[in-house]
């Protein structure tokens, strides 16, 4: 199977030097890899493709590659991989140690103190 995403060349204007706008335009395409292949395989589908007017195969052309489509599901798939990596760097604040601290048995919203006086019941 012929997958069209995949299919670039980081010297554009191959006159053998790679420029700052090849490099940006190879940012670009690694964004757009995911919605890319997602419309890509979406177009696979004549009826769903007919539906969300997608132009993604050898038969239609591969003009929705670079479409909204793909860049909203680039995007959708980008944005928490992203938060997610910007979240494993950030520590969690350890809590104070108190008696209480078990949720089974703890009814306040805050943790009792250690010298709260507490009536026992005796068996």
């Amino acid at each position: 199977m012929h997958i069209q995403t995949f299919q670039w060349a980081i010297d554009l204007n191959a006159d053998g030097h790679i420029s700052l706008w090849e490099i940006w335009e190879t940012l670009r395409w690694v964004f757009r890899i995911p919605g890319s292949l997602a419309v890509e395989f979406l177009g696979q589908f004549p009826a769903i493709a007919q539906t969300l007017h997608i132009q993604a195969s050898a038969d239609v052309g591969y003009g929705s590659l670079d479409g909204l489509l793909s860049k909203v599901i680039s995007a959708l798939f980008w944005v928490p991989l992203l938060m997610g990596v910007l979240s494993l760097g950030n520590k969690s604040s350890s809590r104070p140690n108190h008696l209480d601290e078990n949720t089974n048995t703890q009814p306040l919203l805050l943790p009792m103190p250690k010298d709260y006086p507490v009536l026992r019941k005796h068996h």
